[in-house]
């Protein structure tokens, strides 16, 4: 837990902003923000992945595929839950569903890709429409993962984004990392 810069007490997660993190003090109720650079990454580290999709149920089937192959892994259901998920956890790899409330995926991902320590990024999608796919390959700097989604691809993608962003002078070509399973 965090403590307050003006009175030393102990200090809680207020919320995100503009690529920001804002604590707020217990004691005094003083508001900051706060940019601090996550753990670096070692092999003994736990990549850690957010997966943000607004179906509790896939959500929570992704994060037992990825926890089983011992990935640390947060969940968020809606784009804002996502960004402030993001903002606290720091993850290394984020799982963004494109259609979710609040804020849809396109707009989560051009936050998230504003953070100081901005996160891989994997697309989901379970829309056929030509153009939602052709717009998400468009803006698709990562992977792209079609719905229904299996294990082997999801953990296959997590590694690979995971080695990218611990290795990142060692980054594949779009193209080729781009990946369009049905």
């Amino acid at each position: 837990m965090d403590k307050c810069p003006r009175c030393g007490a102990d200090a809680v997660f207020a919320g995100y902003e503009d690529a920001r993190t804002f604590y707020q003090c217990e004691k005094c109720k003083r508001v900051w923000p706060m940019m601090v650079a996550p753990p670096p990454l070692s092999a003994s580290t736990p990549v850690r992945v957010l997966v943000a999709d607004d179906s509790d149920s896939l959500a929570g089937l992704i994060a037992s595929w990825l926890e089983d192959e011992g990935f640390a892994v947060v969940v968020a259901t809606t784009g804002r839950q996502t960004l402030d998920a993001a903002a606290l956890h720091q993850p290394d790899v984020v799982l963004l569903d494109l259609i979710m409330p609040q804020m849809d995926g396109f707009e989560v991902w051009g936050k998230l890709k504003r953070l100081p320590h901005a996160p891989e990024v994997i697309l989901m999608t379970g829309v056929s429409d030509p153009a939602h796919l052709q717009r998400a390959m468009d803006l698709c700097a990562g992977t792209l993962l079609r719905k229904p989604l299996e294990a082997e691809a999801v953990v296959a993608a997590v590694r690979a984004a995971a080695a990218r962003r611990r290795h990142p002078h060692s980054r594949l070509s779009d193209s080729y990392r781009t990946n369009t399973h049905h």
